[in-house]
Parts: structure tokens; C-alpha cells; sequence
């Protein structure tokens, strides 16, 4: 299993609360749904899904993903694993309290690829893990 992991990112929310919305994807809804939300990024977006357990979407080239919560440990660590993917993924967000009232997120993406897969990527992965840990470092976690 190859690992891929972000930088460390500060959020700037108590551990409860980050921990609270990350463990529910439902929350996500409401952020989609908010009409201030910039158009492009909506469209960017597009056909996603969320339940309480799931976030689905369209990925191109290989079409619907479905990320499954399958492991919580409250308040540190939540696993998401890949359903309807051609290859086992996992997305593993964890936290740390910084005792500011601020949280410390690393995001780590564990993913079994062949060798000619993992040198094609391996780049990709790497930045996607350290892009998506920084979009959930700036999440507005008091709207959600």
C-alpha cells in the first residue's frame, strides 16, 4: 500500500467542531446549497452527493466514486474508503488538538498501485492530498 501525506495545516476551529463536521458529510450539503457560493465553483463541483455516512461524485475517467466513512474515532481520526474504485483507496483525515483552539489536520492517502501506475501517480496523488488537506484547512466549520 503506497502513503501520500499533506503538510500539516492549522484550522482555526476547536477540535469538536472540526471533528464534528468531518464526520458527517451531510454537513457539506448546506455549503453547496448556500447561493453565495461562487457559480464556478459549483459547477466545478458538480453532480456531488452526500449522506451521513458518504460523499459520491463523478470522477473522469472512472466515473462515480463513493468515499464510505468507515472508520470514527472521536475527536483524531476519520477513514474514508473508496466504493465503486478499480483500486483500494483510502482517505484518512487526522486531527490534533493544539490547545489554542486551534486544530492541527493531516491528511493521508493510502492507495495500492502497480509499478507502472505508481510512477504516473505518484505526483498527482501528492499534490491532490496536500490540496484537498488545504481546502478543509479553510473550511468556514462555524456555517457548516
Amino acid at each position: 500500500m503506497d502513503s501520500y501525506k499533506s503538510n500539516t495545516e492549522t484550522v482555526h476551529h476547536d477540535i469538536a467542531t472540526v471533528y464534528g463536521k468531518l464526520s458527517n458529510p451531510e454537513c457539506f450539503k448546506r455549503l453547496v446549497d448556500n447561493e453565495n457560493i461562487q457559480a464556478e465553483l459549483k459547477e466545478r463541483m458538480g453532480d456531488v452527493e452526500f449522506s451521513s455516512d458518504s460523499i459520491s461524485f463523478n470522477a473522469n475517467p472512472v466515473g462515480k466514486v463513493c468515499l464510505m466513512i468507515t472508520e470514527r474515532t472521536e475527536p483524531t481520526r476519520i477513514v474514508m474508503t473508496a466504493q465503486q474504485f478499480p483500486l483500494p483507496f483510502k482517505a484518512i483525515i487526522n486531527l490534533s488538538e493544539t490547545g489554542t483552539g486551534e486544530t492541527a489536520l493531516l491528511v493521508e492517502f493510502q492507495v495500492e498501485l502497480n509499478f507502472m501506475l505508481r510512477s504516473m501517480a505518484a505526483k498527482p496523488l501528492g499534490d491532490g492530498v496536500k490540496k484537498m488537506a488545504q481546502m478543509l484547512a479553510m473550511l468556514p466549520y462555524d456555517r457548516l
